[in-house]
């Protein structure tokens, strides 16, 4: 049960320092930070459609479907590329997405530390729910003003960022004295 625990922990804890990272860039440079993560994104689905012909060239015995279907998902990454703006609107729903998957990962700490018999137990659950909440009302209003909500998103992901290594450290901490309790009493019969 401790190598699981401690690798949810570490799968939980680069993560949060990735989001913090990444919500202070949002929080200080918006337009920046959109700016190029939809350039990043545009120059991966390029990547996508490139290597998709050439597998379907080296791989597939030159299938024409494939090929066409690499090099309309090129064109459409270059497209992006050019025109950023197209993918700006996209990205906080993404950035939501990722906000509640990561709200569901603090419930399931929290489920852990209660049954881990962890102190205040309610504030974890609460944090949860609130980060939840966040990416909902992020994924609502991806379509709203750009830069303020890049500002709020990068708020949210500093929150996130935060709670995770709260709901990590609060879970250590109620699982480490159980299972040294547990080799203790083991060495003592």
């Amino acid at each position: 049960m401790g190598d699981k625990i401690k690798e949810f922990r570490l799968n939980i804890t680069v993560p949060a320092i990735f989001t913090i990272v990444v919500g202070v860039l949002l929080l200080i440079f918006p337009a920046e930070s959109l700016a190029t993560i939809s350039k990043v994104i545009a120059a991966i689905i390029v990547l996508s459609g490139v290597i998709i012909v050439i597998n379907q060239i080296t791989e597939r015995g030159f299938n024409t479907v494939g090929i066409a279907v690499g090099v309309i998902l090129s064109i459409i990454g270059i497209w992006l590329f050019l025109d950023a703006g197209a993918i700006v609107s996209i990205i906080p729903i993404a950035i939501g997405v990722i906000l509640v998957i990561h709200g569901v990962q603090d419930m399931s700490l929290a489920l852990e530390a209660a049954r881990a018999g962890a102190d205040k137990i309610w504030i974890a659950f609460i944090i949860a729910a609130l980060n939840i909440l966040l990416g909902i009302l992020c994924i609502g209003a991806a379509f709203g003003i750009v830069n303020l909500i890049t500002r709020l998103i990068g708020v949210m992901m500093i929150w996130d960022g935060l709670t995770d290594f709260g709901m990590v450290h609060s879970v250590r901490k109620a699982t480490g004295s159980i299972v040294e309790g547990t080799i203790t009493h083991e060495e003592d019969v």
